[in-house]
């Protein structure tokens, strides 16, 4: 481990230096050192790339583990039992010396290694040409240090984790003990705060694109205000932290930098990276860095793509679960808004005649997911029921009836394995935060504030994007159809976390879905929850492209027993995962055994 092998030559530095030889007093003159190399802007720069390339890992999110893990997806093939790593993560068989755990803790604290390394060298720096380009660089230095903080103090020993505030230079700055949850959130929000208050809105620059910016300070520091808010206590909300969150939410909103998206072709696509709803987001490229190997963690592109087309190994596939793609199959669009949910359908293939019809999905659904419903939307040029591999007769209850769309490349590929260096070599872009989500949270702290009428009208600012029928009372208004539902406090509350929050994130961000669940006190009943769903495999007639007029079976699931069918095969989900889940061990990650016996502070 690159952690450990750093330590090793600490030690071994600390006994040769103790000893009395005058050589080792003099400098190495084919070595540069901290007082030598950060002497100007362009050297800290260098170092600054670096510590956003922490990133370009994929143990730093852990996406394709996160998935299962909460109640978004399944680990592959061969429900109810499935076998590979994600198994692991779907029936929480995780534990300290899991790789995973162990694997996501390093390349963070590596992060945080290389923003010091930024910090050190700019406060060090003799001769500063260009104070706000100073400025600005220790705002993105701390801002991602203050990033990785927060998601290791998100993610292990229930936030009680180690501080790194500075390069380490002697043994005893390697053994560190673990903070209090605590200090670790004081710590990090300075970080945070002070990128806030120095970085810019927008960089002036187009290679700037993708650097940390004010919008995404503030997005971070309204989440751990949130996060805090509703914890340890669901029942008991810290108002006071709720009214910090409120503020930065309202601030990446009203700041004129972001818009919500409509056009479904800049949707988790290759040509809406860096659009205009976008506040973080990693960029990966399938060019440049061709050389370094597929487990090279530094490398430009990723593997998601590997896991999320369906079509790898069983121990590879995520595959969204069956209640998720039942959600987005049975999402209310609006009646009114006949532009948004309205397309062409293809009456004559010959003249190419065609006729409106009302979409059979969500614009939503679309973008999040394929689905054989979906007979409009490209994927992988062509339609989702002729481009993913359905269950058929003997398989029926093993595959996946659906795919995530976030981390494919079905609008510019016909096949994954086209990538220039293989399906593991995928150059899209992630995005980690993005308006959606703040919208979602505003909606989440309004409700606790009892602003019923700025949640709803939060939430259904993000509905209208989507063409989706509103939430609520329409008093009146004849321009979009409402639900007609009077919401009080709970039941809005409850409409979020149940609908509105899962369906907009998804799988999207740094464990969004595992750490809302979690601090609404909902992760053991909600995988109890999905384990008493029951669900069948149903037939679905499709119209358009190839193959068309044609009964697809066992393509899609419906929660209501058809009698007419005796072919139709019951399904469940989650069912291991809410017998072995335990809230004391696996809320949060350990922390990793590694780490246990090389730090003898611990």
């Amino acid at each position: 481990m690159r952690r450990n092998i750093l330590i090793y030559i600490a030690l071994l530095a600390i006994v040769a230096f103790n000893s009395c030889t005058d050589w080792l007093e003099e400098a190495n003159p084919n070595m540069s050192d901290k007082d030598s190399y950060w002497q100007n802007l362009n050297q800290t720069n260098s170092t600054l790339t670096a510590a956003y390339a922490t990133l370009l890992s994929d143990f730093a999110l852990n996406i394709r583990e996160e998935a299962p893990r909460s109640d978004m997806a399944t680990p592959g093939f061969g429900r109810p039992t499935y076998s590979g790593e994600g198994a692991v993560w779907y029936t929480h068989n995780y534990h300290n010396s899991n790789s995973v755990v162990t694997q996501k803790w390093e390349i963070l604290y590596m992060g945080i290694f290389r923003a010091n390394q930024v910090i050190d060298g700019l406060k060090n720096m003799k001769d500063v040409n260009n104070q706000e380009a100073w400025d600005i660089q220790m705002a993105q230095a701390r801002f991602l240090r203050g990033l990785y903080h927060f998601y290791l103090h998100s993610t292990y020993n229930e936030g009680n984790i180690i501080i790194k505030d500075k390069v380490p230079g002697e043994y005893e700055d390697f053994m560190k003990k673990l903070s209090p949850s605590a200090e670790v959130i004081e710590f990090f929000r300075n970080d945070l705060q002070f990128a806030f208050d120095n970085l810019p809105d927008v960089y002036p620059e187009a290679g700037d694109r993708g650097r940390a910016t004010k919008g995404a300070a503030a997005t971070l520091l309204g989440t751990s205000y949130l996060y805090e808010a509703t914890l340890p206590d669901p029942g008991n909300v810290d108002l006071a932290q709720i009214d910090s969150a409120r503020v930065k939410f309202e601030y990446v909103i009203n700041n004129g930098q972001y818009e919500l998206v409509k056009d479904l072709e800049k949707l988790f696509t290759t040509a809406g990276a860096m659009n205009e709803e976008s506040i973080f987001e990693i960029a990966f490229s399938s060019v440049f860095n061709s050389e370094y190997g597929n487990w090279d963690e530094d490398r430009m592109t990723n593997r998601l793509a590997f896991a999320f087309d369906g079509r790898g190994s069983n121990a590879n596939n995520v595959f969204p679960s069956l209640w998720i793609t039942h959600a987005y199959l049975n999402e209310t669009i609006d009646s009114l808004q006949v532009e948004d949910n309205q397309v062409d359908k293809v009456i004559n293939e010959t003249t190419g005649e065609t006729e409106k019809v009302w979409r059979p999905v969500s614009r939503r659904a679309s973008a999040m997911i394929a689905l054989v419903q979906d007979e409009y939307t490209a994927y992988y040029n062509g339609l989702a029921h002729n481009r993913i591999p359905l269950p058929s007769n003997d398989k029926r209850t093993q595959n996946g009836f659906s795919r995530f769309k976030h981390h494919i490349n079905h609008d510019i590929l016909e096949d994954e394995k086209d990538l220039p260096g293989g399906k593991q070599l995928s150059g899209k872009h992630i995005t980690v935060n993005r308006l959606g989500d703040v919208y979602m949270m505003l909606a989440e702290c309004y409700i606790y504030e009892n602003r019923l009428d700025d949640a709803l009208n939060a939430i259904n600012m993000v509905r209208k994007r989507w063409g989706l029928e509103l939430i609520g009372l329409s008093n009146g208004d004849i321009s979009y159809s409402y639900n007609e539902v009077a919401y009080n406090q709970s039941t809005l509350l409850e409409r979020l976390q149940e609908v509105e929050k899962p369906l907009e994130t998804s799988i999207e961000g740094h464990s969004i879905r595992w750490f809302d669940l979690r601090r609404w006190g909902k992760l053991q009943s909600n995988f109890e929850k999905r384990a008493a769903q029951t669900w069948y495999s149903a037939n679905y007639f499709v119209t358009q492209g190839e193959n068309a007029n044609r009964n697809k079976q066992f393509s899609t699931i419906t929660d209501t027993y058809d009698a007419t069918d005796p072919a139709a095969v019951m399904m469940k989900d989650f069912e291991q995962a809410a017998a072995n889940f335990d809230y004391n061990k696996h809320a949060w990650l350990p922390i990793p055994s590694v780490e246990e016996v090389d730090n003898s502070e611990l």
